[in-house]
């Protein structure tokens, strides 16, 4: 008895259906593929956000530390919200003067301006009242302020305080999530930042911030900070 063979057309029949199976496996790997790849980058993109609110986290509870007296006397707040920008303050250095400091003066002597720079912002503080003034300029032993003091201070009365400022921010442009450290230049934080949300509740001590890494308002990531030396001011103001 003869072999009977494959005709053509049973060839081409077998031909399509494997070539059918082939396309439908290789899409479902595609598919496959591509599904991994975003889970990966939803993954990637939560440690990101996660990671920027650990580094805010920590700023806040350093905000107002060491400034009891000056944020209860209302010179400087412990953290500040604006629509664009979330900011922190606290104690960076106490600084010296070499003499009396008068009404109207401009130009301080100092011990010593290690740490000092232009644009850095120093607190005056007596026990009662003080005032915030900008360093227009740092000679070897003297600091130039942009604006002359409106009080005067004495060194055995008075505390000198050199101010910490660390602001937050989104680029748009850019969707980037930055964070700048007094006047130096704002380095990034978090990438593909779709926007950022942040509340100071002063009466409860409280930052509420809100990061959305990405447009459709699925990878959301929060932080609830209590302003532990804020409230400690409120404290020494009583």
């Amino acid at each position: 008895m003869k072999a009977r063979g494959f005709t053509l057309v049973e060839c081409l029949i077998g031909a399509a259906v494997s070539l059918f199976v082939v396309c439908a496996a290789l899409g479902f790997l595609a598919s496959a593929q591509k599904r991994f790849l975003g889970l990966k980058e939803r993954a990637e993109s939560a440690q990101g956000a996660w990671a920027a609110l650990d580094r805010m986290k920590i700023d806040l509870l350093h905000a107002g530390r060491g400034l009891a007296g000056p944020a209860g006397a209302g010179l400087v707040e412990a953290a500040k919200a604006t629509a664009e920008t979330l900011t922190t303050t606290s104690l960076d250095a106490a600084l010296a003067l070499a003499g009396e400091a008068r009404a109207g003066d401009l130009r301080l002597s100092m011990p010593s301006t290690t740490g000092l720079s232009a644009g850095r912002e120093i607190c005056f503080f007596d026990g009662r009242t003080g005032e915030v003034r900008t360093v227009a300029r740092v000679e070897a032993r003297a600091v130039v302020l942009r604006e002359p003091l409106k009080s005067g201070y004495e060194p055995a009365t008075s505390v000198v305080l050199l101010l910490g400022r660390v602001a937050y921010f989104v680029d748009r442009p850019a969707r980037i999530l930055r964070r700048r450290v007094n006047a130096s230049s704002a380095q990034p934080l978090l990438e593909n930042a779709a926007g950022a949300d942040w509340q100071v509740d002063r009466e409860a001590g409280l930052v509420r911030v809100r990061l959305e890494v990405d447009r459709k308002g699925e990878n959301i990531h929060e932080l609830c900070v209590f302003l532990k030396n804020a409230a400690l001011a409120r404290q020494f103001l009583r």
